[in-house]
């Protein structure tokens, strides 16, 4: 386990960066953050400044400085933060882990290419291909859950913390796309009542939103 404090840099939004927030929250590891946000002219000036000096191998955002490790991409960092501080939050089995896995890609998919991009180039025309493609894959996602407590059985895990935000977000953005899915609902409550979720949650460094940045033409 690292000794230092880990850094988390992000843009100033909840975005890729809430699943990591969530789970150093959850793990009880203090970290800092840097935060960065578009200038009034809509650009990227503050990040670029910062781009190539930060000795990343694939400059991104978000980064996390752990120690004497640097890493960028989102799920990548969930998985340093398990394998250096929680190792079972990646499954306990292989089984579990091919299942993760699998959810994980899926769901990323959904949110990141599907929903993220309507949202940046909303239209509602693309809203209504979006919905179409969105009920299709909650009920995809809510039979695979079943009667469990998380979506891969009964143990927790990395993809519940990117979950909670994916899910989040679908529902800021519709509040009844759950009305028939009550076990993702569920599983929103069920996250929240976590206790050190719950302290995150309740404390001054939260960042309630906004979701995305403000580049895009609809906004949560």
């Amino acid at each position: 386990m690292a000794a230092s404090k880990p850094l988390l840099g992000y843009w100033k939004i909840r975005g890729l960066g809430h699943p990591i927030r969530f789970l150093l929250s959850y793990l009880e590891v203090e970290f800092d953050e840097k935060y960065y946000e578009l200038t009034p002219e809509l650009t990227y000036d503050n990040w670029y400044a910062d781009k190539e000096k930060l000795g990343l191998d694939f400059p991104n955002l978000p980064y996390l400085f752990d120690g004497s490790t640097k890493i960028t991409e989102a799920r990548a960092i969930l998985k340093h933060l398990c394998r250096t501080r929680k190792p079972e939050l990646l499954g306990k089995t292989i089984e579990a882990q091919t299942k993760i896995d699998m959810v994980d890609n899926f769901v990323y998919d959904l949110w990141y290419i599907e929903f993220s991009e309507m949202l940046y180039g909303y239209t509602e025309e693309w809203h209504k291909k979006y919905k179409a493609i969105e009920v299709v894959r909650l009920d995809r996602l809510s039979k695979f859950m079943g009667d469990n407590d998380w979506m891969t059985g009964n143990d927790i895990s990395y993809l519940d913390f990117f979950l909670y935000e994916v899910f989040y977000q679908f529902k800021k953005f519709d509040p009844h796309c759950f009305d028939n899915f009550q076990n993702l609902d569920r599983f929103l409550t069920r996250f929240e009542n976590l206790e050190t979720i719950k302290d995150y949650m309740n404390s001054p460094n939260y960042l309630h939103g906004p979701a995305i940045n403000i580049i895009a033409k609809y906004k949560i």
